[in-house]
């Protein structure tokens, strides 16, 4: 009996120190809000966003140029516009854009795919919502010229879902990806300047006196804004129509809007989809992987997860 005790203690004694060395790990890759881990500052560096980092912290919106091939753009383009004349399907508010006509879940498609694992698009990304991050809502809007009246979603933050205050650290990273690029007479995103310093919801009367500014944005480029940042649908005031790509990611521990674990089932696309993809769906987190029947979780995506949270 003695000699079982002894081997039940030492086992635990193992796995205490084994707890002990991950919470140490945990406590020393930790970043503060804003900052640039050691893994990510290369590509950082490589890819020339230093500026597009310093006014993601400082003003809460930037705008990336030289991201997309221009023909990749056109690719999309053809593909929301096929997407939507199929579906019809028209925002009605309440959490979509009033009178903006749009196509969802597009993760999966292979044009999409292609778009959303470009190197800027994910080095602004895991800056934003950490490594990890998840695909929240990949969709597809076309913006008219307005009449007269107001057509999208006027001024709010993607933080919506969280309660207030919100967190210091980003939870929701938006991309905003102008299909022909846009200006502010093409309906360009507006948003208030350092309003992600406030971590909460604008209120009324805020909402009545912002004085937004356009998020202008060249052919091949993307706006990108904060969680906690007020912006709103720009209004078009030409003619002609605002194709875009609404794509969000979030932190690892947020739940998802959109729902891309067929993916994950899905080995032929896997193998064949870009190796990023992975990290989107959440193919390397343990993330509803428990079951009634008792199926315990990898434990090394368990660590796994825990490490990439810290990022």
């Amino acid at each position: 009996m003695s000699r079982i005790g002894s081997e039940k203690r030492a086992e635990m004694t193992e796995e205490i120190s084994e707890d002990v060395n991950l919470m140490a790990e945990l406590s020393a890759r930790s970043l503060a809000p804003g900052e640039v881990s050691d893994s990510l500052r290369p590509r950082i560096e490589e890819l020339g966003l230093w500026r597009n980092v310093e006014e993601l912290r400082e003003q809460g919106a930037t705008v990336v140029t030289d991201a997309v091939p221009l023909d990749l753009l056109d690719e999309l383009r053809t593909l929301i516009h096929e997407k939507i004349e199929t579906h019809q399907v028209v925002g009605a508010g309440a959490g979509h854009a009033a009178g903006v006509a749009e196509c969802a879940m597009l993760l999966g498609n292979s044009v999409v795919d292609r778009v959303v694992t470009l190197p800027k698009l994910l080095a602004m990304w895991e800056f934003s919502a950490g490594k990890g991050m998840r695909a929240g809502t990949m969709a597809g809007t076309v913006l008219q010229q307005s009449e007269g009246e107001f057509i999208g979603v006027p001024l709010h933050a993607d933080h919506a879902w969280l309660p207030q205050p919100f967190p210091e650290h980003n939870c929701v990273a938006t991309i905003c990806l102008p299909c022909e690029g846009m200006t502010e007479e093409e309906g360009a995103t507006r948003f208030i300047p350092g309003s992600h310093l406030h971590r909460r919801l604008p209120s009324p009367a805020e909402t009545a006196e912002a004085k937004s500014i356009p998020l202008v944005v060249p052919k091949g480029g993307f706006a990108m804004w904060t969680g906690s940042t007020w912006h709103a649908t720009g209004v078009r005031t030409v003619p002609g129509v605002r194709t875009l790509l609404h794509a969000s990611c979030q932190r690892l521990y947020t739940q998802p809007v959109e729902d891309y674990t067929h993916l994950l089932r899905d080995e032929a696309y896997l193998a064949a989809a870009p190796e990023e993809i992975r990290g989107l769906v959440g193919a390397d987190l343990f993330f509803g992987t428990k079951s009634s029947e008792g199926l315990v979780p990898d434990p090394e995506k368990v660590v796994k997860s825990l490490l990439m949270a810290q990022q």
